[in-house]
């Protein structure tokens, strides 16, 4: 890239080199990058925001990025604002290692706050769970994803070609075409987070079990209503369609009837009210 062309790119333009020299699936095939981590593409499309699309990633001095890194960082409590300036001096490590687009090497600018917890508290961080998903659920997850990855190749074409359409300071089908493409490859990166701490159970176990666990089928009777028992599966909440009485183990009902055995009543907060059911069998 000659020194016209670098001085003369935007940050959106320089995000959208990054973003096609990425792998499949929204992660880095940089050498300098450890563990090929996934790439946060809601956090960078924040940064592009929050300095225009249209501005010269050149014009950005060490102050504009240190004020950034400040401003996600916060009061320093937020574990997000380390993802988020992760990925974000990725970003701006490839622009300055990859295609030379900055002089300066602004990823240096990025300073990442450490998050300090409260003195003697034990923090257990749910990002280091596993979680447990049903065959099912696991296959469909895999399905969405290659979905998805194939529908962000058809958008990062045609921002190219929205690019190539002229006036890119209102050009409303560039901008729809961002804004989808963003949201397409975080969900991507979210269900490749799930997927990589996923475990799929054995729902054979999880159904002969005596107790109420992710897998189960519960039969539950309302004992307000008097009406026939609902039948219900117990599942994660990334797999979780109330249509087909699969429901979450983080929704009011599924907390109430998790470790249950069958014969226990439980109580249920519902926008109508407490309710009372009882376990009648686990299948």
């Amino acid at each position: 890239m000659t020194s016209g062309a670098a001085e003369s790119t935007t940050i959106q333009e320089a995000l959208d080199m990054y973003v096609r020299s990425l792998k499949p699936g929204g992660k880095s095939k940089s050498k300098s990058s450890k563990n090929d981590e996934p790439i946060d593409h809601k956090a960078l499309y924040q940064f592009v925001q929050y300095f225009s699309p249209e501005t010269p990633l050149q014009k950005l001095s060490p102050s504009d990025i240190g004020s950034y890194a400040e401003h996600v960082n916060g009061e320093g409590h937020d574990p997000g604002a380390t993802s988020q300036l992760q990925s974000v001096k990725k970003f701006l490590e490839y622009a300055k290692k990859s295609e030379d687009i900055t002089e300066e090497n602004l990823s240096r600018y990025v300073r990442i706050r450490k998050s300090r917890a409260r003195q003697g508290a034990t923090v257990v961080s749910s990002e280091s769970q596993p979680i447990e998903l049903t065959s099912e659920g696991h296959e469909q997850l895999v399905q969405q994803r290659t979905r998805l990855m194939a529908e962000s190749a058809t958008l990062v074409e045609e921002i190219r070609r929205a690019r190539a359409d002229g006036d890119v300071t209102e050009n409303s089908p560039l901008d729809a075409a961002r804004e989808e493409q963003g949201r397409v490859e975080a969900r991507i990166q979210e269900i490749s987070a799930t997927l990589e701490k996923s475990v799929i159970i054995d729902e054979g176990q999880a159904r002969d079990s005596k107790i109420v666990k992710i897998g189960a089928r519960v039969e539950v009777k309302d004992l307000d209503s008097g009406k026939d028992p609902n039948t219900y599966t117990l599942v994660n909440k990334t797999e979780a369609n109330p249509l087909d009485k699969r429901i979450s183990d983080d929704s009011p009902m599924g907390k109430a009837l998790m470790g249950k055995r069958v014969g226990q009543k439980l109580k249920v907060d519902t926008p109508r009210g407490t309710q009372n059911y009882e376990v009648i069998s686990i299948a």
